[in-house]
């Protein structure tokens, strides 16, 4: 395995959203504590990829997530986030066999269908499943300033748990006016959320563009 894995993409771009921690709670595993913007609301992530470039080609790829407390040791940088996610889908069986082995992500085991539209000052996804729909987000664009972010992402698979830094590098534009909006699909892909409980706008949008994602080796965290 190489000691960095890199992934170029066209864009990146993260809804987050208020949903209750009763909800994340069940989503997360013991180990992990969510974060609550207010008491008993945390946080869940959106994110969406059109990758152009990587170990196995281009493909697209969205992932739902929980925002949790980071892992942060004496004299290390702080991460702007760290997450869980808890599923991912891509539109190649590649991408998907690679992200499992290498990064213990667990997955929808089909291909997904994702569809960009970008008309101008937003972008819009479109995700589908065994031909029905599953969850549409538009977000929108703000100033644009080229950015490095250091991200944090675990992993649990059976009872082994995973860590790993990441780093995020490209033009960003990320504001809270609340403009973009979330659909989620009465679909068997979103059957950890409570859907009626879950905000249909973000309070934060994040668009990244023409940019590079680099993963640090993963780690494997000791048992509590």
């Amino acid at each position: 395995m190489p000691e960095l894995t890199r992934y170029g993409y066209r864009d990146a771009m993260s809804g987050f959203f208020e949903f209750p921690t009763e909800n994340a709670r069940r989503i997360l595993p013991a180990h992990l504590e969510p974060v609550e913007v207010h008491h008993g609301t945390s946080v869940f992530a959106l994110t969406a990829f059109d990758f152009d470039k990587s170990e196995v080609g281009a493909y697209g790829e969205v992932v739902m997530a929980v925002l949790v407390a980071p892992l942060v040791k004496p004299g290390q940088p702080f991460p702007k986030s760290a997450m869980y996610p808890y599923i991912v889908a891509t539109t190649t069986r590649a991408a998907r066999e690679h992200a499992i082995e290498r990064w213990h992500l667990p997955h929808w085991m089909e291909d997904v269908d994702i569809t960009f539209e970008r008309p101008g000052d937003h972008i819009a996804v479109h995700v589908h499943a065994d031909g029905a729909p599953v969850v549409d987000m538009t977000i929108y664009q703000y100033a644009w300033k080229p950015v490095s972010h250091l991200h944090q992402s675990f992993m649990k698979d059976g009872e082994a748990n995973y860590f790993a830094q990441i780093t995020m590098e490209g033009q960003h534009s990320e504001h809270e006016d609340e403009k973009g909006k979330l659909v989620l699909h009465d679909h068997p892909f979103n059957k950890a959320l409570s859907i009626p409980d879950v905000y249909d706008t973000p309070f934060r949008e994040q668009w990244m563009r023409d940019g590079l994602q680099t993963f640090q080796p993963l780690v494997q965290l000791e048992a509590a």
